[in-house]
């Protein structure tokens, strides 16, 4: 129906044309006529009747090119509404006549009587269990009796081999029926969000597309099956009505050899056998016939369905490239908007923070302009590339919440690097201690803090070779000692003990000498910073004088000379004013330094004045103790 009714229209609109062509093409030649015979007239009422006659050919032939054209915008349309996917899927799902609710009437009526099929069968199936008991009588009757409730039970089960494949038939037209609501639903759904291109839609449009074929898929390998199944049962209902026609022949061949003068009882028998065989044999047939139009239905519903399911896959395919292309168009701006902070990243990285900026700030500013615009690109996708931003923030609040449980270290670290980025509290050049480790920060990531080792085992303020990896949490964790900020200046100390021999009011006089004379320049910068600090902070920073307290010890007076260096010169300074504190002690002899000297005496040693090898009658006690006094 479906066919004929493209058939017909696609005569009628290529009869239409012809037809149209030919008339204008009459019209014209009348026209070509008219002006002839207008220029030849020399009558003048016959040349205005002439002229006039050509003007309403003309009109008419303006007419109908007019129809033509719109004749041919109308076939223009109707191809493309022909050619879309769309269209002939909606005439085909018209051609789809069958209701769920009837298919499954249909499906119970046919359960309920093969149960009573089934129950009449397994009776016979009983009384051919109890004949076969005896099945040696050589009685004719129980012999006929038995073969004719053996052909009745393969005659039932031809019944409900006939009831389940018609059971078959409904479920498949009743899925059919249930393909084609689906594909109206999805026609109206398409409709309605004729304008949603997103990706969810994209995704979506591409699993239906994927899951149709492997439909496909299944539908080629379910008509393999019926069409063997059809062979078959078509071959087995041809052999029926042969042997039907055959057991016809016989019957008469067995009559002719019997008659009531002379009477055969093994013909006799053999022809109420061939009867037997007959009869259930026809009443076979029309069964054997059911069951081959079922499987006939059942071929047309799973092609009928796989038609849907190919006009379908056509349809999305369509409806898929739509949605992409309408998708790739969208993309423009966000595009766009992707170059212009890709360019202004460069711009602003290479020539605006430069002029601004310096070495490590320079570092760090680009960092900050690159995970900023980083996050505005996110920003930017997720607005595009989700419509519903309300089921991305419960997406994203439910990822956040499995991170937190998951990576709660990463987490943490994430956090402790804005807490530094706002804090500004480290900085890249900082010179840092956490946990005893010691270092300069050369790198502030999203994830981990990156150290120069310094002093380690070297015991000296020079980097030791070795980078050292902080995760950020360290910032909530454990105490941060920071050298550099506020400024960069710290306190050193060098401690001398001299003995209490020595004059300490003059070492007092030499050591401050040497102090002031070698930390003028380091104390000097050292009060201008703390100025800036307390202009700063609003606290009074120390007072930034060399300075030098004591100290009694054990073994003398200890002097500890306080300087302030730059954290970076702590070991530098410390040298230079070891080695003049070394050259002036070697001038002023009469300070003398103190150290601790251990001195051994053995209380049982023998005197000079008596022999210590032997032991005369005269001593009274030995030169060692004996164990029990040593005890």
């Amino acid at each position: 129906m479906f066919l004929l009714a493209g058939l017909l229209v696609g005569l009628f609109s290529q009869s239409l044309p012809a037809a149209a062509d030919e008339r204008s093409a009459s019209l014209r030649e009348q026209v070509r006529t008219l002006e002839t015979l207008a220029a030849q007239a020399k009558n003048p009422r016959e040349k205005a009747r002439l002229e006039e006659k050509k003007q309403r050919v003309n009109e008419e032939l303006a007419v109908l090119d007019e129809r033509q054209s719109l004749e041919a915008r109308e076939r223009a349309l109707a191809h493309r509404r022909a050619a879309s996917p769309l269209a002939t899927l909606r005439d085909r799902l018209r051609d789809v006549d069958v209701t769920a609710d009837a298919a499954a009437a249909r499906a119970a009526s046919v359960g309920t009587k093969r149960q009573q099929v089934q129950a009449a069968r397994d009776d016979l199936a009983a009384q051919v269990a109890a004949k076969r008991q005896e099945k040696e009588s050589p009685d004719l009757e129980v012999q006929l009796e038995l073969a004719q409730l053996e052909e009745k039970l393969f005659t039932r089960g031809e019944e409900l081999r006939a009831l389940a494949l018609e059971r078959e038939v409904a479920e498949d037209e009743a899925d059919l029926a249930h393909t084609a609501v689906h594909l109206r639903e999805q026609l109206k759904a398409a409709e309605a969000n004729a304008s949603t291109a997103s990706v969810r839609a994209l995704i979506e449009a591409y699993t239906r597309v994927r899951g149709e074929r492997k439909s496909l898929a299944q539908f080629d390998a379910q008509a393999v099956d019926l069409d063997q199944n059809a062979k078959v049962s078509q071959t087995a209902l041809d052999l029926a009505r042969q042997k039907l026609a055959k057991d016809d022949e016989e019957l008469g061949l067995l009559e002719r050899q019997t008659g009531f003068l002379n009477r055969d009882p093994q013909v006799e028998r053999l022809i109420a056998e061939q009867r037997t065989q007959k009869n259930a044999l026809g009443e076979r047939l029309p069964l054997m016939a059911r069951q081959v139009e079922a499987i006939k239905r059942s071929q047309q519903a799973l092609q009928t369905r796989r038609e849907l399911t190919e006009l379908e896959v056509g349809w999305q395919d369509e409806q898929l490239e739509n949605i992409r292309a309408t998708w790739l168009q969208r993309l423009r701006w966000p595009g766009l908007t992707l170059l212009c902070l890709v360019g202004f990243q460069v711009i602003t990285s290479r020539g605006l923070l430069p002029l601004v900026y310096k070495k490590e700030s320079l570092f760090l500013s680009r960092r900050i302009v690159r995970y900023l615009l980083t996050a505005i690109a996110a920003a930017i996708l997720v607005g595009f590339l989700f419509d519903d931003l309300s089921t991305v923030a419960t997406m994203l609040g439910v990822v956040s919440a499995a991170l937190v449980i998951s990576l709660q270290d990463v987490c943490t670290s994430v956090f402790g690097w804005f807490v530094i980025m706002a804090g500004a509290k480290l900085r890249i050049g900082d010179r840092l201690e956490v946990d005893g480790m010691r270092g300069d920060v050369i790198d502030n990531q999203l994830l981990r803090t990156t150290l120069v080792e310094v002093n380690g085992w070297l015991g000296l303020d020079q980097p030791t070779g070795r980078v050292i990896l902080i995760p950020n949490n360290f910032v909530f964790k454990s105490k941060v000692f920071n050298f550099s900020h506020g400024h960069p200046f710290i306190w050193g100390k060098v401690d001398l003990t001299v003995t209490f021999a020595t004059p300490v009011a003059s070492a007092l006089v030499l050591f401050q000498r040497v102090l002031e004379e070698e930390t003028r320049e380091e104390f000097a910068e050292a009060r201008r910073a703390g100025a800036l600090m307390e202009e700063r902070y609003g606290v009074e920073d120390a007072n930034y004088e060399p300075r030098i307290y004591t100290r009694i010890a054990d073994s003398g007076v200890t002097l500890s000379l306080f300087f302030v260096t730059h954290y970076r010169h702590e070991s530098a300074t410390r040298n230079r004013l070891n080695r003049r504190l070394v050259a002036e002690l070697e001038t002023h002899r009469h300070i003398q330094l103190a150290y601790t000297t251990l001195h051994i005496r053995n209380e049982h040693a023998p005197s000079n004045n008596s022999p210590s090898a032997t032991l005369g009658p005269a001593m009274t006690s030995p030169p060692f103790p004996m164990r029990e006094e040593a005890k």
